[in-house]
């Protein structure tokens, strides 16, 4: 039925615009703005340049002034949205011993060395940081850990996703990825289980969480019908 919306939109844009190129890409556009709005599944194409945006600002602060630690902050945390992790660990390991303590920076640091290779490492750094603020960033750290040592350490892993639900006990992320991290240990029937349990939390969600959650509970219905 959606389709058939879809293909008639862009007949008729066709017929309007009378190149089908442009009428492709009108519709992909539409179907885009939708899903922002109600959906989510779609990555934002905003974000990305805001950042880029911000980044340049910042390196051009630090060729201004070298020292300036909330820029190499700043900038460290973009780089390691973006997947940078070299250029981030640089900065990171250059800030005064102050602040290298604090437990925002260790955890940035920890996921830069996890994503290196040194799962260990990144572990041990990760953990202190929770040691010093167990409530940093809502429980996420234990999430990338579960995730990080899925295939080297199941037991370990299961232990960390479980600390995550625990701290987002009515999340549909939560569940959600508790069913990849089943499926990725071989649990088909687990993972069956979780992905339904997703959707079960995402009915029981009131209307203004159900924008944030729909695309978990989207994702967790394909994977249960796959």
């Amino acid at each position: 039925m959606k389709f058939l919306a879809f293909f008639l939109l862009g007949r008729m844009l066709f017929g309007i615009t009378g190149n089908p190129v442009l009428a492709i890409i009108i519709v992909f556009v539409v179907i885009y703005l939708l899903d922002r709005r109600f959906i989510g599944l779609t990555p934002s194409a905003l974000g990305p340049m805001r950042r880029q945006l911000r980044a340049r600002t910042l390196q051009r602060d630090l060729s201004l002034n070298p020292h300036d630690t909330s820029a190499k902050l700043d900038l460290a945390s973009i780089y390691v949205l973006r997947r940078q992790y070299h250029r981030a660990l640089t900065l990171l390991e250059s800030l005064p011993p102050s602040i290298a303590e604090e437990p925002e920076v260790l955890y940035e640091k920890g996921v830069c060395i996890l994503n290196l290779t040194n799962v260990s490492q990144g572990e041990e750094l990760i953990l202190s940081a929770l040691q010093k603020n167990p409530n940093l960033h809502y429980g996420d750290p234990y999430l990338k850990l579960a995730t990080a040592l899925a295939s080297k350490d199941p037991a370990r892993a299961m232990e960390y996703l479980s600390h995550f639900q625990a701290m987002n006990y009515s999340s549909c992320e939560s569940e959600y990825r508790m069913g990849g991290l089943l499926a990725r240990l071989g649990d088909r029937r687990g993972a069956k289980e979780a992905y339904r349990r997703c959707l079960e939390t995402y009915r029981s969600l009131p209307p203004f969480r159900k924008r944030t959650e729909r695309r978990y509970a989207l994702l967790a219905w394909f994977k249960r019908m796959s």
